[in-house]
């Protein structure tokens, strides 16, 4: 799937290299890496106190954290339509656990398991195209909530240095978005003929998660970018030897 994803980039604030991780965060040692507990309760707690500014870092809180623009392809099966989102608003990570959290040094890889129990979706929409045979058009507000979202997401590191100090960037990252449920509305679908959007959106529903899978490595990729730059965001302002014990 092809997608354009614009992040607004003034919702962080300019800081300088070589910043701290704040008090609060939770940091490993490495003797610790290999531990099933310590990377997944200091990353949890990372993305807990996310939900607000911190300054230190230069970023703002999360929760909401919007995205001007996205567009998902359509897909091969049965979303026969682009999906073009403005002015998205995401929230639902503040309640993010991770079960799996394993970084290795040498091959510098993180792999995280993660779920979101409730990731809310906000935004305005326009498709016009097709779902399954039935045409489908329509612009306005709408919002989706994927549950129990188990993410599996996977990044690539390299190092460089600024200032005598070495810092990690992310070369490349994964994501698998495996949601149990999703409930879903789009107002003003038809322009605003209600009959035939709730018919249409009723059908969807009984095979939400049919639908999601043939557009899922859209929301993938684009969404994998998403938690990338905020990732970024704090790794190219906080050394390596910060990051760690």
């Amino acid at each position: 799937m092809k997608y354009l994803l614009t992040i607004l980039f003034a919702s962080f604030i300019t800081i300088s290299f070589g910043a701290k991780l704040p008090a609060g965060f939770k940091k490993c040692n490495f003797k610790q890496l290999s531990s099933h507990t310590c990377l997944p309760q200091a990353i949890e707690s990372a993305i807990k106190q996310m939900d607000r500014p911190i300054k230190k870092l230069g970023l703002v809180g999360l929760e909401p954290l919007v995205i001007p623009s996205l567009i998902v392809d359509a897909g091969s099966q049965i979303v026969h339509t682009q999906q073009i989102y403005k002015n998205m608003k995401l929230s639902g990570f503040n309640e993010t656990t991770c079960s799996k959290a394993e970084f290795n040094y040498t091959t510098k890889t993180l792999n995280l398991e993660c779920v979101v129990p409730r990731f809310l979706m906000e935004f305005l929409y326009e498709i016009n195209g097709k779902f399954l045979m039935i045409s489908v058009y329509g612009k306005g507000t709408g919002w989706t909530v994927f549950f129990d979202n188990h993410l599996e997401l996977s990044f690539q590191f390299g190092e460089y240095e600024k200032k005598g100090k070495t810092y990690f960037n992310i070369l490349h990252q994964h994501l698998n978005m495996r949601p149990k449920d999703i409930d879903f509305r789009l107002e003003n679908l038809f322009d605003g003929d209600e009959e035939m959007s709730d018919r249409v959106q009723k059908i969807a529903k009984e095979n939400i998660l049919d639908v999601y899978d043939d557009v899922k490595s859209g929301y993938e990729e684009a969404f994998g970018k998403v938690f990338a730059y905020i990732f970024e965001e704090i790794l190219e302002k906080v050394p390596i030897d910060d990051i760690f014990d």
